[in-house]
């Protein structure tokens, strides 16, 4: 079907004026688009039609206005992109080649692809046209028209859907340099509104308001920062536009090394950070991979830069010509200010001994806010970061109290599925057929009470994390089924017939001996296997006991808020008492302790042995050394052994034993050392000596 002979000639350079009027049009970009697609599908005799933009990475196609869809259709092409790379379509085609594509029957025609297929099946086309947008040989997007009917196209009419094409491309090209001039008339009246605020403000505060916030707008940047250094006082002085304050203890100076501000101090001049170019370079703000630094120049004594961070396009041209003027005009104002404001800020910093005594030095939050120090914990917290980018099941065993649900947890945020639901589930507290329809789910009718459908957590927690605790407390027809769905990956609801796909990573937590339990029939074998792919097993606290006292003085600190207490800590001989406990109930037991020392007595200072749990101080032997004799004794041999010798070396060992390790403990000191033994400075001497004669 020839289009040019049905439509006069006249309609259509009406047609191409009304476009071209458009140019110098007080509309936005989307407007213009809008009114010249209703043009060309009015005026061409399309039924549909649609025009697509690359984004500004020049990535993805992006809808920007459609004609003649449906609103489930409109939504649709307005919530999902082409991507260049991915989408294997007529669109990405023809943004690619900078070509046209005719298709008479799109049905038919062999150069349809899947993704052709996907786009179209919501309506069902007969001729379709694409072309190419381009500006200054540059893909910009895409037009396509359609109609219902299957027709020829005409070379005639090529040529018109061509140069509406090409005048489209001169409109998108017109109106992105008319926003371009919009832009940059905002940025200018913007910085003229900082320079009037700047002059007429005298407090470092609001001035440091003032250029973050203007900053921000004039870089269209997410996060800023403005970093001072006093030359002779060595102080580094922070704002971030809401608050201000001094770095004594340089932890955030140590950030700087490296980084962008670093290097505009070094050079004095504008540097700029982005990801792929200056990877060497380390970030001032994390996950934002385009930053710019730009330095202050204020009086001698005084060094700053301003530093802004985005995510998206970087930092145009003009963009950094107006920023520059805006810290130039900010130096002028900071000059007869900053240093009244520096010895402001030093003088509210200033902290007596006793406040910088409460501060949490001694919290060491190990991991996820895991308390623990010791080698056993560091080596739990390394196998966390290295499974927990897998779907691996894991098994966490350890007593009861040792935190396995905060490992589980601690797993789940380090994993690529923090994002989606975290859900545990007590086997133990949760009957063997009630348990069933909890994880399983229910359809209405499945048994009496069962009125309407209900998900089951396995489908509650897709995409997420379940932590099935107590596991060994699971009946063994649960474990059948479960061990099932384990293998198939999918589960049946009760009283269902559908298989329902489940995507779940599975953390498995006990406190009982599942391999004792296996070889007792009381656990399946099989599912024991599937569960305990990757073991944890946590020690319980009597064998950390270095993180006993950091958990204790965690709790104090915990409940000193809680409670509005100022309890400082624990005597000398109190956390002897808390290391020698033996800590049958873990960590539970120890924050429990805590919390009702903190209630129950009435603690002034430090928290002494009077003011400990008598269980605690009945069970803690008075002087233990914490030695074991060992089973080392071998009596193998083929030939009888001499008992005599046997005892007297394994007694003079013991012996050596013990008073290395009371010394250990006494630093050397003979007078403790004997009174830790009960026994008299002279008696330990005597039992020295014996050793030396031996």
């Amino acid at each position: 079907m020839g289009f040019t002979s049905i439509y006069a000639a006249e309609r259509l350079l009406e047609s191409f004026f009304r476009i071209s009027t458009l140019i110098t049009a007080p509309l936005s970009v989307d407007d213009i688009l809008q009114n010249i697609l209703d043009e060309v599908v009015e005026t061409m005799g399309f039924d549909r039609g649609i025009i697509c933009l690359l984004d500004d990475e020049k990535e993805n196609l992006v809808t920007k206005v459609v004609k003649n869809y449906s609103p489930e259709e409109v939504k649709r092409a307005f919530s999902s992109h082409l991507n260049l790379k991915k989408h294997d379509c007529f669109e990405t085609k023809v943004v690619k080649d900078g070509h046209y594509l005719v298709l008479e029957d799109s049905e038919k025609d062999p150069r349809v692809t899947e993704t052709d297929r996907k786009i179209s099946k919501m309506y069902k086309r007969g001729s379709t046209f694409y072309a190419a947008l381009q500006v200054e040989d540059e893909a910009a997007g895409m037009i396509s028209l359609w109609s219902r009917e299957k027709s020829k196209f005409s070379p005639e009419a090529i040529n018109i859907l061509l140069t509406f094409a090409n005048q489209i491309s001169v409109v998108i090209h017109s109106a992105g340099l008319f926003e371009d001039n919009r832009d940059k008339i905002k940025m200018l009246l913007r910085l003229q509104e900082a320079g009037s605020q700047l002059n007429t403000c005298d407090t470092l505060d609001r001035m440091h308001e003032i250029v973050i916030d203007s900053s921000l707008k004039i870089g269209k940047a997410e996060r800023a920062l403005l970093y001072f250094i006093d030359t002779e006082k060595d102080k580094f002085l922070i704002s971030d536009g809401r608050e201000t304050f001094v770095d004594e203890e340089n932890k955030y100076s140590s950030k700087m090394k490296g980084s962008i501000i670093e290097k505009a101090f070094e050079k004095d001049t504008i540097v700029v950070r982005d990801a792929v170019q200056n990877n060497k370079v380390m970030p001032v703000f994390d996950d934002y991979p385009i930053e710019i630094a730009i330095p202050l120049k204020i009086r001698d004594k005084f060094k700053g830069v301003l530093c802004l961070g985005k995510k998206g396009v970087a930092f145009t041209r003009d963009q950094k010509n107006i920023l520059d003027i805006l810290v130039i005009n900010a130096a002028a104002s900071y000059d007869s200010a900053i240093m009244h404001s520096m010895l402001s800020l030093e003088a509210k910093s200033l902290k007596t001994e006793v406040e910088t005594l409460k501060e949490r030095e001694d919290k060491i939050l190990g991991f996820h806010d895991i308390v623990g120090h010791s080698a056993k914990m560091k080596e739990i917290f390394r196998i966390i970061r290295e499974v927990a980018g897998h779907d691996t099941s894991i098994l966490v065993q350890g007593e009861s109290g040792t935190g396995k649900e905060l490992i589980a947890r601690a797993i789940h945020r380090q994993s690529n599925r923090k994002s989606k639901h975290f859900v545990d589930v007590n086997c133990a507290a949760i009957p063997g057929t009630l348990l069933e329809s909890e994880l399983f789910g229910y359809e209405a009718g499945a048994f009496t009470d069962a009125r309407k459908r209900k998900l089951g957590l396995l489908e509650y927690a897709s995409g997420g994390t379940i932590l099935l605790d107590e596991i060994g407390e699971m009946n063994l027809s649960i474990q059948a089924k479960f061990l099932r769905m384990l293998e198939d990956g999918y589960i049946r609801r009760l009283g269902g017939t559908d298989n329902i796909p489940i995507n779940v990573r599975f953390i498995f937590s006990t406190n009982r001996d599942l391999s004792r339990m296996v070889a007792e029939g009381a656990f399946r074998e099989d599912l024991f296997y599937r569960i305990s792919v990757v073991p944890i097993s946590i020690p319980p606290l009597r064998e950390r006991g270095e993180d006993a006292i950091i958990l204790a003085y965690h709790y104090i600190e915990e409940f000193n808020n809680k409670f509005n207490k100022k309890v400082k800590g624990f005597s000398e001989k109190s956390e002897e008492i808390l290391k020698q406990y033996s800590w049958p109930g873990n960590v539970r037991e120890l924050k429990n302790i805590i919390e009702r020392v903190m209630i129950m007595q009435n603690v002034r200072g430090v928290i002494k042995p009077d003011n400990l749990p008598a269980e605690i101080i009945e069970e803690t032997p008075k002087n233990s050394i914490g030695m074991q004799l060992d089973d080392s004794i071998s009596l193998d041999s083929a030939y009888p052994v001499d008992y005599k010798v046997l005892i007297n070396s394994v007694t003079n060992t013991f012996r050596n034993r013990v008073l290395s390790k009371v010394l250990e403990l006494s630093k050397g000191n003979k007078t403790a050392a004997a009174k830790k033994l009960g026994i008299s400075r002279y008696a330990l001497i005597r039992e020295l000596k014996k050793l030396e004669l031996n």
